[in-house]
């Protein structure tokens, strides 16, 4: 490698919180305790009678369990047992054939609650992608968060053998691609980029073995047979679709005779062409716009990698030319949320934030023992969000000004500051040169869905994956009593984290 190679650094989390490190919720829980003692000593209670709300208030903002405090999963908790008192953690469909409800192919196909609010909407043609002009292209509406999305299947060369410059042009050209989107008032709201793998499945294998003209009983068409089965495994199938976003409370219309959501889709296409046109100038093969039919079984192998067997021996027969896996086979029909697990229909599903980025500086190729694991299905999601410039600029003077009060704080009270609070001085330094110097600034998240058959499956693919991650330097937290959230982020759709930043 020479001197002149170039390496890539990611900045920490801010954790300096309100005051000496303590987040807002530590504050409020100690102020609130104490407080409270007040309260009781001045109504002459017993000391230790008022002593009990600050002992119970500092557990609840210092005590920790399972790596994060417990005011951390005080929110989680919650949420939990608010869903499991009024049912919602098991789900299942309405079947037409009990209940008679009509099965026109208008009707919204029935969503579990955490999907509730979605709909695959068929745009018809593009005029700058003649590929759609049969099947049509695809948005995907959120009536809960106003917005439309559209996916495209992205395609790259071997990244992992091409020479250590060109790596370093291509993330660089990525880079640029994503910048576009961060102007003042920009309609694009996210963008999101899913990884998904998982092995070649037994279709494929009987497509080959059926194709052969030698008789299924011939000692040589066993041993052929053998030979897939035993390769079947290794043959790890990936797929990449890059999802875009736009608000539709963002959207400009021009024509005020138009509906909004013929403006959003005119926008949102119009975007994805623009992004569709630099991601082809740094070399990359991109895909026409997914059309509803694509939409779905990209959703249905995720949602139930089990069911991609059926789906490819159905995907060359005519089913697929009749129109019948549409929309309504995209969802699940049946779904269980437990504190460590999701399950859909036939598949399991847990799902981990990256709640750390590698803290030392890393190579083009730095996450390639986790994208090139073969250890089971997965999918690794990354969130991309655009901050405008002024945004920027306004967050670099907040968080500069916070850790220089921090710091102020700390040596007035003898408290000790830190290397993790200088990093995140010298971090917020950085950012603020590169904006200067006219670069972009995205806010971003990482998910990793790790999906099985069953249990005992999800437990070891689980564990290996962990270990996979933390080659690559990544610092991964299961999403506990959170996994049908998780689950979404890693769907080709806009719909996944708030409005603000991931925390």
């Amino acid at each position: 490698m020479s001197d002149s190679a170039r390496t890539f650094r990611f900045s920490p989390l801010d954790r300096t919180g309100w005051l000496l490190g303590l987040s807002g919720s530590q504050c409020v829980a100690v102020g609130a305790g104490i407080f409270a003692a007040g309260l009781l000593l001045d109504a002459g209670l017993p000391i230790g009678v008022a002593l009990l709300p600050p002992m119970l208030t500092t557990a609840f903002a210092f005590a920790s369990w399972d790596r994060r405090s417990l005011h951390e999963w005080a929110p989680t908790i919650l949420r939990y047992l608010r869903l499991r008192a009024i049912g919602q953690l098991r789900w299942s469909a309405p079947l037409p054939l009990l209940t008679g409800t009509p099965t026109d192919s208008g009707r919204r196909p029935p969503l579990p609650p955490f999907l509730t609010g979605l709909a695959i909407l068929d745009a018809g043609a593009l005029a700058w992608s003649p590929s759609t002009i049969h099947d049509g292209a695809a948005v995907v509406s959120d009536r809960r968060q106003r917005t439309l999305s559209a996916s495209v299947r992205v395609r790259g060369r071997e990244f992992s053998l091409i020479e250590r410059s060109e790596q370093e042009r291509i993330v660089q050209l990525w880079g640029d691609a994503l910048a576009g989107f961060c102007t003042e008032r920009g309609p694009v709201s996210r963008i999101r980029v899913t990884e998904w793998a998982a092995p070649g499945g037994a279709a494929e294998r009987a497509r080959l073995t059926s194709a052969s003209p030698v008789s299924s009983d011939h000692d040589a068409a066993r041993s052929y047979d053998e030979l897939l089965a035993e390769a079947g495994p290794s043959a790890i199938r990936h797929e990449i679709l890059v999802t875009l976003t736009v608000d539709q409370r963002r959207i400009r219309r021009r024509d005020t005779s138009r509906p909004d959501s013929a403006a959003g889709i005119d926008t949102l296409f119009e975007e994805l062409r623009l992004l569709t046109s630099r991601l082809e100038g740094a070399g990359l093969t991109v895909s026409p716009p997914l059309s509803a039919r694509e939409t779905a079984t990209a959703l249905r192998l995720r949602l139930d990698p089990q069911s991609a067997d059926p789906i490819a021996v159905r995907g060359a027969s005519l089913a697929e030319l009749a129109g019948l896996l549409n929309v309504h086979s995209a969802t699940p029909l049946a779904t269980e949320s437990t504190w460590g697990r999701l399950r859909a229909d036939g598949a399991f599903h847990r799902t981990y934030w990256v709640a750390e980025w590698p803290r030392l500086d890393v190579p083009p190729n730095w996450l390639e023992p986790l994208l090139l694991y073969g250890g089971g299905v997965r999918t690794f999601a990354l969130h991309y969000e655009p901050v405008p410039p002024s945004r920027s600029q306004r967050r670099i003077d907040r968080d500069s000004t916070r850790l220089a009060a921090d710091e102020e704080q700390r040596a007035r009270t003898g408290f000790r500051v830190g290397a993790r609070h200088r990093r995140a001085q010298t971090a917020v330094a950085e950012r603020e040169a590169e904006l200067v110097a006219g670069y972009a600034e995205l806010e971003f998240a990482g998910f990793l869905t790790v999906s099985a058959a069953d249990e005992e499956t999800l437990e070891r693919s689980c564990a290996e994956y962990e270990q996979a991650a933390a080659q690559a330097g990544l610092e991964l937290r299961a999403l506990h009593g959170r996994h049908d959230l998780g689950v979404v982020c890693a769907l080709p759709i806009g719909r996944g984290l708030a409005e603000r930043r991931w925390a």
